[in-house]
């Protein structure tokens, strides 16, 4: 109920009950945009400045909440330094459901399974986590989520932008979907359009002008979510892509953008027979698969990596597949940074 809401705020559509609705939320919304539009102007000032911790840190973020790949960008990024001989540590704060039996969460513990090189560590303050992670011998701190963070300095700040709904509908929370207003686009050194599959050159050209309004010489690069193979949920080598073509395959995820799922099966060739869909970072339990085999009938099921690991650890999982996917950059972000920079605030 409580996503659905927050969906139908965020929809351009204003039906009587969202009118109703933005109008009970309008106090909060002034309220956090003067909150949030305060504390940016005082660190773009200069009257507070973030702290440095002595390791070149990118960050990897948004504009938007959920839903936009970040995760698989991090991956991304800390597989290329890896390749590059760096010692990475990744920064990420536990969201959700714990997933695995060392009490990660689902993106930790997927970032950790996909990266084993390098260090993850979870930390409820960003700057915490990286003062850890610079005190353990790093040379590169990756910061998932880490773009509206400011008292961390950021020698690379990426923003990975939705290209179906970039602003979400213009509103900050609770009457939208942005965390800070489209200005803040002004701070970032690049940013990855991804979900841009389906859109035409028109609607895609209209998106990439619309981002370069908040910042002229903005290097924009495209994230392709590309498929490599289906596993079983609890770990095993990948089947080829190819065996879902033609099969009758029943979806169902925890996340914030699960569209985004059903035109990756369909394009496989799948025939979908439906998407049952749970709120981001979902703790998928007995019941919940449950409802999911009741709806699926003799549709083989299939979820996301991300939530893999929680459904692995329910009994009788044995059967689903889940999707592995990694994020293909197209076109070129800018250099990793080698030595922190000493720069002012951003």
């Amino acid at each position: 109920m409580k996503t659905s809401l927050a969906r139908c705020l965020a929809s351009p559509v204003n039906t009587p009950l969202v009118f109703v609705v933005r109008v009970l939320l309008l106090p909060f919304y002034l309220a956090y945009l003067l909150v949030v539009s305060a504390r940016n102007a005082l660190y773009d000032s200069g009257l507070l400045a973030p702290v440095h911790v002595g390791v070149p840190v990118v960050s990897v973020g948004n504009l938007t909440v959920g839903g936009t790949g970040k995760t698989p960008l991090v991956i991304a990024l800390a597989q290329q330094a890896l390749g590059q001989g760096r010692k990475v540590a990744i920064v990420a704060r536990a969201y959700g459901a714990v997933a695995d039996a060392e009490g990660r969460t689902d993106e930790v513990a997927l970032m950790a399974q996909r990266v084993p090189g390098a260090q993850v560590v979870m930390a409820p303050d960003k700057l915490m986590g990286a003062r850890r992670a610079a005190a353990s011998g790093a040379d590169l701190i990756l910061v998932d989520d880490g773009f509206q963070h400011r008292r961390l300095h950021r020698d690379l700040d990426i923003v990975v932008v939705n290209a179906r709904a970039p602003m979400s509908n213009g509103y900050v929370l609770p009457l939208g979907g942005l965390r800070e207003p489209p200005s803040g686009l002004g701070r970032a050194d690049a940013v990855v359009l991804t979900h841009f599959d389906g859109l035409d050159d028109s609607a895609l050209e209209t998106v990439r002008s619309g981002l370069l309004a908040w910042k002229r010489e903005l290097p924009i690069a495209w994230g392709r979510h590309v498929p490599l193979g289906v596993r079983p949920v609890a770990g095993g080598a990948l089947a080829p892509l190819d065996s879902l073509r033609g099969q009758e395959v029943y979806l169902f995820c925890g996340l914030a953008e699960p569209e985004g799922f059903r035109r990756t099966v369909e394009a496989l060739g799948a025939h979908v027979q439906g998407l049952c869909a749970f709120p981001d970072h979902h703790a998928f339990d007995a019941a919940s698969l449950a409802e999911v085999r009741s709806l699926a009938r003799t549709a083989r099921l299939l979820c996301t990596e991300k939530d893999a690991a929680k459904v692995a650890a329910i009994p009788g999982s044995g059967d689903i597949l889940c999707l592995v996917i990694e994020l293909v950059i197209e076109g070129s972000l800018p250099a990793l940074p080698v030595v922190a920079a000493s720069s002012s605030a951003r």
